[in-house]
């Protein structure tokens, strides 16, 4: 590298430093800044009259002082400097979040897909609200910095590529290629659970939290996995699918082809095949939901023992990895209530380390919008990566 790239270097890394600072703990003054970074005030300055003029931060008035003369300005980050947009794609719906450079909602458009294994169809009405939603970001001074997918399955999030969704039945579609040449916006596609733990761990309930498990209960189950603060992928990206553990040697046979997955004992699905066992009848998740906020047995008792199975699971991630921490993000909060109770009772009895190290069980922040915040996150977190 020659003196010239070295300067460059440096230069960039020092911005990053400074925007990445006030991005998390603004407002700041530009002494303050120098003190936390090691930057010289000149440097300090100097980036920060930069920023200003990019319209990443903006200066809000003067801070108090003891000292006289001059009073320090404060600097804060501006988050309606620009627009992300995160997408939460489920089986038979799509979530279409605005958000600004914060990550706070600030417009949300959803739809129902009828039949997502047919890829044009499912992107059809997608792709509309996404178009929409663009074009009603673009007044800001950086307009929409890229689009962020969660997706239920194995995901090649450096191509962009979704190798195999079982419960969306699609392989090998080329989805960030596919929406590059609709949009023409930066895209990252990833595993949901994926996304999910980012944004939580970035800017929901696990934010501070080194170790983590962040679990999804939708149609299947997903897992992302933070340890010392590095989402754990694998040596081809697609760590995490716990939700295919086997936990019954001669179980049914799973939509991943496997026999006896946690998916089949734990999931959404499963809830609605366990109330049909007990009381006879035929009921979606979203009315077992109702009936398990109005009292019925049968409703609790479903949910109670998805709750249990997936206590048999989380033993032994917990056991495996030791997280302070294991989130459970459902479409709704009552559920996490229940779940997180049952959880919790099996990881008490079933948890090797838990006498010593027991993590706590709760229901994520963001709740049904998890994977969508966490998606936007992950461009955020590519945008002010720095070099």
């Amino acid at each position: 590298m020659t003196i010239t790239g070295d300067q460059a270097y440096i230069k960039n890394l020092n911005r990053s430093i400074v925007l990445n600072l006030l991005r998390f703990h603004s407002p700041l003054t530009r002494v303050e800044i120098a003190r936390r970074t090691g930057l010289t005030k000149a440097t300090v300055s100097s980036i920060v009259d930069q920023l200003i003029k990019e319209a990443y931060v903006l200066e809000v008035g003067q801070a108090p002082s003891k000292g006289v003369g001059r009073k320090p300005v404060s600097i804060r980050f501006n988050p309606d400097a620009g627009r992300v947009i995160g997408v939460d794609l489920g089986v038979d719906y799509y979530r279409v979040l605005v958000l600004d450079l914060s990550a706070s909602v600030v417009q949300h458009y959803e739809g129902t897909l009828h039949d997502a294994s047919r890829v044009d169809e499912a992107m059809e009405p997608m792709l509309r609200d996404l178009k929409r939603a663009v074009a009603q970001s673009g007044s800001t001074r950086l307009g929409v910095i890229g689009v962020g997918i969660g997706i239920p399955g194995l995901v090649d999030a450096k191509r962009g590529v979704v190798l195999n969704a079982p419960n969306l039945r699609w392989r090998d579609v080329p989805l960030r290629a596919m929406l590059d040449e609709a949009l023409g916006l930066p895209i990252v596609i990833d595993n949901e659970a994926n996304a999910g733990a980012i944004g939580e761990q970035l800017y929901g309930a696990g934010k501070g939290v080194a170790n983590m498990v962040y679990l999804s209960l939708a149609r299947g189950i997903g897992t992302g996995i933070i340890l010392n603060n590095q989402l754990i992928r694998g040596e081809s990206g697609v760590a995490g699918e716990f939700g295919h553990m086997t936990i019954d040697l001669n179980g049914p046979t799973c939509s991943c082809g496997n026999r006896g997955c946690l998916e089949l004992y734990a999931s959404e699905k499963a809830v609605v095949n366990r109330y049909l066992e007990l009381s006879g009848e035929s009921h979606a998740f979203v009315d077992i939901v109702r009936r398990m906020d109005a009292g019925d047995p049968y409703a609790v008792d479903a949910i109670r023992l998805a709750g249990q199975h997936l206590g048999i699971g989380l033993a032994s991630l917990a056991n495996g990895l030791n997280p302070a921490l294991i989130l459970i993000s459902t479409r709704f909060q009552s559920v996490n209530h229940l779940l997180t109770e049952s959880i919790s009772a099996v990881l008490r009895e079933r948890s090797f380390i838990h006498p010593y190290s027991p993590p706590r069980v709760q229901g994520s922040a963001f709740g049904p919008l998890s994977c969508a915040i966490g998606a936007a996150s992950l461009v955020l977190q590519s945008h002010f990566s720095g070099p």
